[in-house]
């Protein structure tokens, strides 16, 4: 880090936690108390050379009881991005990947997922590496030829909701094999832009991707009314299908309009309404920069997938900060994989996703103010499962305060609400409260008190858990 002239930056870097909770199991009754240790080790290398762009955070958690030790669990957490030059300035290598850990019931802010019963836990894992061809053709356009190949697993325990015959997550994975022509015009169409598409993917492997494919043919048209308001047309062909319990097959057009707003170049508001996935839906993405110090982030999708193409799909357009963490490449909000809030079951849903942030910095302070909604709506399930309509929301407040050069306090605060099938509903209440001093350039250390509480219809669902980790 001293050296200016270093190509590459590579971080280890080790914390231990010591914690205790005083229920364990997260129950109702019969609550067990116990203390545990938290074991993070981790690297961060960032790096850039002539040809290769690299950003790799792996930090992998092992949490340790004393007395339960039937909870003791290894999380594997992590996040990277290579991108390859192969041949200057036309053949080039994408690799990409991601580890994270949801639940299969939900109800966790995502901050606290560890905490969660090992039962309960899903681990997630998303990769694809991709070689691709660029060719100009002078200032009159520009192709794209470029194959994919995807992996994705989520791995857990057999879950059942209450009452099923049947659970709502099992294992599954799938590789897809992913093949793409994208042609889009140059400069010499003025304030036209134009671009076509043609994109399909195989996927091979359990449950609902058990011969699945989507394919898709669509031509784009973006007008320029003025530099900062432009028209968005779209039109296409959707060939879609799916198995399960419900196996899914669409044959559609597609197509969408909609108006792209840039009025500075720190801000931009994409509105669209469309046909596609076999249904009509809006989508907004907007990353607005309301002042110097002041940016509000806003997006809302709604598309045919699973939890683990949803990710896919996330990861093909995510970039990583400077520190390994996943944000959007456009608006540069925060990403999850997988959210634990959210429950993870084995099927394939009409999703429906919104989020907002604001997000004021001051030289000592910053503060977040944050919304998420999932909204699944069963459309198939893997064979053997037994899958149902969940809708979740919840959110927050996050303030850093810089009490001097080397000490920062942290205060987060979180409420939400989960509706799963015939299930009562619950709400969640969620507190964070830390304290960070930095003794070196190299050690710090953290007392932070973290306080859950579940409410519910249904007094057995109810619970409420005190953590503190130091």
């Amino acid at each position: 880090p001293d050296d200016p002239g270093r190509a590459w930056n590579i971080v280890p870097s080790i914390a231990v936690d010591i914690g205790a909770t005083d229920n364990v199991y997260q129950t109702h009754s019969d609550r067990r108390r116990d203390a545990f240790t938290i074991i993070t080790p981790g690297i961060l290398i960032d790096g850039a050379t002539e040809r290769l762009r690299a950003v790799i955070n792996y930090a992998p958690s092992a949490r340790l009881y004393a007395t339960y030790t039937d909870q003791n669990q290894i999380s594997q957490y992590g996040n990277g991005m290579v991108l390859a030059e192969l041949v200057p300035g036309s053949l080039y290598l994408d690799l990409r990947g991601s580890a994270t850990v949801g639940t299969s019931t939900g109800g966790f802010s995502p901050a606290n997922v560890q905490a969660a019963n090992r039962n309960d836990l899903v681990q997630t894992y998303n990769f694809q590496v991709s070689p691709y061809y660029v060719h100009r053709f002078g200032s009159a356009a520009t192709a794209q030829l470029g194959y994919v190949f995807q992996y994705s697993a989520q791995e857990g325990t057999t879950q059942f909701q209450p009452g099923a015959t049947l659970p709502s997550f099992n294992n599954q994975d799938y590789i897809g094999n992913r093949g793409y022509l994208v042609v889009r015009s140059g400069e010499d169409l003025g304030r036209l832009a134009l671009q076509g598409r043609v994109d399909g993917t195989v996927f091979s492997g359990t449950g609902v991707y058990d011969g699945a494919h989507v394919f898709v043919a669509a031509l784009e048209a973006r007008y320029a009314i003025t530099p900062a308001v432009a028209v968005l047309l779209e039109g296409g062909y959707e060939d879609i299908e799916y198995g399960g319990t419900n196996p899914d097959l669409i044959r559609d057009a597609i197509w969408s309009v909609g108006i792209r707003l840039t009025p500075t170049r720190d801000s931009f508001l994409t509105a669209r309404y469309g046909h596609r996935g076999g249904f009509d839906s809006p989508s907004l993405e907007a990353g607005i920069q309301l002042g110097g110090f002041t940016r509000l982030t806003a997006s809302y999708v709604e598309q045919l997938a699973t939890a683990a193409t949803a990710a896919q799909d996330l990861l093909a357009t995510t970039t990583l900060d400077e520190l390994g963490n996943p944000i959007d490449s456009s608006s540069g909000a925060p990403i999850l994989y997988a959210n634990a809030f959210f429950p993870a079951q084995s099927g394939l849903f009409r999703i429906k996703t919104g989020s907002v942030a604001l997000t004021q910095s001051w030289p000592r302070d910053s503060l977040v103010l944050s919304a998420y909604y999932q909204e699944q709506e069963p459309i198939s399930a893997a064979q053997g499962t037994q899958i149902a309509q969940s809708t979740g929301y919840y959110g927050g407040i996050s303030w850093t305060h810089e009490l001097t050069p080397d000490t920062a306090m942290n205060l987060g605060l979180q409420v939400g609400r989960n509706e799963y099938g015939n299930q009562p509903a619950t709400t969640l209440y969620y507190a964070n409260v830390a304290l960070q001093h930095r003794f070196t350039e190299r050690l710090s250390g953290v007392v932070r008190f973290i306080y859950t509480n579940q409410t519910a219809s249904v007094t057995a669902s109810e619970y409420s858990q005190s953590i503190i980790l130091a």
